[in-house]
């Protein structure tokens, strides 16, 4: 609750006290009218907020007998500060009337020109006093209403601009990234075909077909990654871009090292575009790591059911490098196992990396069937 509104409740019940003090000034008079009428009043004050109008017309009889005058300037305020000021004009011409009518009427005839306006005043006092203020109370938490919703409206645009210049920004570094990364490798593919064209040895023209090929691979997957970064082309990165266990055999096969492939796994059932993706770059991140960190190691790849057949069993598993490893240069972010564990935790799986006990290294990773 809005300390605004926390005083406006305050100052409502201290009304209401001085509306039961109020009695207090007729009770030498106390009859069966005042008591009806009084009566009538003070109750009808526990349904201004329910029935405002009905309490206002409850409490018009002590107005207009002059026993009472807080209960209906307090009713008149609830009506005013609960409607709209067209639908509070009446009730407010009303009490006017209730205010300005004399008690008993045969008063009327022995009211002076000074006491006709002195009624007069009263009446407007008694009237349009309360009215004014519910109106503008009303209006107050119409403006604090409003004022609410233009700051979640602005906290709302706020949001979308900050969305709006992470898009932008994200765009600029796909961009960058194209340019940089499609340059070097470009000129590693064309490198390569030229070698190729002009080497003899089978051997090495193998090679350098291998790495030909890895290069036009790489500027393929870019593009399409390059092509989601900017908000284009999704549909196609999410086709054409996107790898399948079915290519696992291929993989093994170009990566240069000793793998022996044991994948069951492919056949016995299918699995979600997903899955399979993130178990494409799992084998795929494990292989070269043990290219760099174990050259010329055997490598046991495995992919498996679970007992339960619910969740797809990974294993690349490396021996020990059969000679010291040299520097070769290349670049190692420590970022690897860190990226291939949010990938099977954002499944609902789970992915295990360590030393094994001959000297070589174990990467295993639990991925359930999910349909994302």
């Amino acid at each position: 609750m809005g300390f605004s509104r926390r005083i406006r409740l305050s100052a409502e019940q201290v009304a209401v006290v001085c509306a039961l003090g109020e009695l207090l000034t007729v009770i030498d008079e106390f009859g069966t009218l005042a008591l009806v009428v009084c009566a009538s009043a003070l109750l009808a004050l526990s349904l201004r907020r329910r029935l405002p109008v009905t309490a206002l017309c409850a409490t018009l009889p002590a107005t207009v007998t002059g026993h009472l005058l807080l209960p209906s300037m307090i009713t008149m305020y609830a009506v005013a500060s609960s409607r709209p000021q067209g639908r509070a004009l009446w009730p407010c011409g009303l009490l006017f009337a209730a205010a300005l009518r004399p008690w008993p009427l045969s008063a009327l005839a022995e009211m002076t020109r000074t006491d006709l306006l002195i009624a007069l005043e009263m009446a407007a006092l008694l009237s349009i006093g309360p009215t004014a203020l519910g109106l503008l109370a009303r209006a107050r938490g119409e403006t604090q209403a409003q004022l609410a919703r233009l700051k979640v409206s602005q906290a709302r645009e706020q949001r979308l601009g900050a969305e709006q210049a992470v898009i932008h920004e994200r765009a600029r570094l796909a961009r960058d990234m194209h340019d940089t990364v499609s340059h070097h490798v470009s000129i590693i593919a064309v490198q390569a075909g030229a070698l190729w064209a002009v080497e003899t040895d089978p051997d090495k023209r193998a090679d350098v077909e291998s790495i030909r090929r890895h290069g036009v691979q790489a500027l393929e997957e870019l593009r399409d990654m390059v092509g989601v970064l900017r908000g284009s082309r999704v549909l196609v990165a999410a086709t054409a871009g996107r790898p399948v266990l079915a290519d696992l055999p291929r993989l093994a096969a170009d990566s240069g090292l000793d793998v022996t492939a044991d994948l069951p796994a492919l056949a016995e059932r299918s699995w979600p575009p997903v899955v399979e993706t993130t178990a494409y770059r799992i084998v795929q991140e494990a292989l070269s790591n043990v290219r760099k960190h174990a050259p010329g190691a055997s490598v046991a790849l495995s992919a498996v059911l679970s007992e339960d057949h619910g969740a797809l069993v990974l294993e690349v598993r490396n021996g020990p490098a059969p000679h010291r490893r040299e520097d070769a240069g290349l670049p190692a972010g420590g970022h690897g196992l860190v990226g291939l564990r949010e990938r099977a935790e954002r499944l609902g799986g789970r992915l295990t990396a360590q030393p094994s006990a001959d000297g070589g290294f174990l990467v295993r990773a639990v991925l359930p069937m999910v349909k994302l």
